[in-house]
């Protein structure tokens, strides 16, 4: 049987009141209440969990700081690695962009000759049609008032689809096509067909806001057999994403941006996060990936 739901409203001090009735240790008390009403408490309550001796009771010694510099971390490791993706996205526009145009013409995605999945290519055509009618872009307005074709030279259309979209093209070309695409990053396509999926369920839990620094995975990355140093790693939690993405820069080469040392940077700046909760193996410093050269 159901229970019925009993929570009341609680001001900010109230909150605060009830946190320091579960051990937690609130030095200042106006900085606290501030704090909540801009953070939200449901939303902070995602990072008390760690800090729990049992269930709403908090470990001694555990203060609202401490709390804090765990959403903080989060916030910041979700800032890093929606930064990161929007670089592998960029990417993979271009050279699905590049392979198509090449070897099918400036319309190519509208032939479904070059997709596995027949029925797959009509929704993604749908799909494209929506976004490209939905779009607020100028060159989209000024495309189509120039010019008498359905769809956009493949170059655009790959500017305006979401990243959700550019998997699913991904995930349905055929293997000439992928591999073409993938032929830098040394994996094989179906791998990284998986890997774009994983990457556009991460995009969207940094998109939200939401909590990612200890999250099991829902959409688990797929091991590829050929790289040995993703076999010792757990590709449910995190880690094996901050690899993934370490992977793909290493191969892309892009000089802008520094993965790795970025990353490092951030876990110095909050050394008392709990690395093994995301995944980090002992010696992660000393993998081939992540060794400084």
């Amino acid at each position: 049987m159901k229970l019925q739901f009993t929570k009341n409203h609680l001001s900010y001090e109230e909150q605060a009141k009830l946190l320091q009735s579960r051990n937690l240790i609130i030095s200042n008390f106006d900085f606290a209440i501030k704090k909540l009403s801009h953070l939200n408490y449901y939303r902070l309550s995602a990072y008390f969990y760690p800090f729990f001796e049992q269930k709403d009771s908090f470990k001694n010694e555990t203060t609202f700081e401490n709390v804090l510099q765990l959403y903080y971390f989060d916030k910041e490791l979700r800032y890093l690695i929606f930064y990161a993706i929007e670089k592998i996205e960029v990417y993979i526009r271009t050279q699905i962009s590049f392979s198509i145009s090449k070897n099918r013409g400036v319309f190519g995605y509208a032939d479904k000759e070059i997709f596995h999945d027949v029925s797959k290519h009509t929704d993604l055509l749908k799909s494209i049609k929506t976004e490209t009618t939905r779009s607020k872009e100028i060159f989209v307005k000024e495309f189509y008032d120039k010019y008498n074709e359905e769809y956009l030279p493949v170059w655009a259309m790959v500017e305006i689809v979401s990243f959700n979209t550019l998997s699913k093209i991904f995930a349905n070309l055929k293997e000439s096509y992928r591999s073409q695409i993938v032929k830098e990053l040394k994996i094989k396509p179906f791998v990284f067909q998986r890997w774009l999926h994983t990457l556009t369920y991460i995009r969207n839990i940094c998109a939200h806001h939401s909590r990612l620094w200890n999250k099991i995975l829902a959409i688990e990355p797929m091991i590829p057999k050929n790289q040995k140093i993703f076999q010792s790693l757990d590709n449910k939690k995190l880690f094996f994403v901050l690899s993934m993405i370490q992977f793909i820069f290493t191969s892309i080469d892009d000089e802008e941006f520094d993965f790795k040392s970025e990353l490092k940077s951030l876990l110095n700046k909050y050394p008392n996060v709990d690395r093994k909760a995301m995944g980090f193996v002992q010696n992660w410093e000393e993998l081939e990936i992540w060794r400084e050269i």
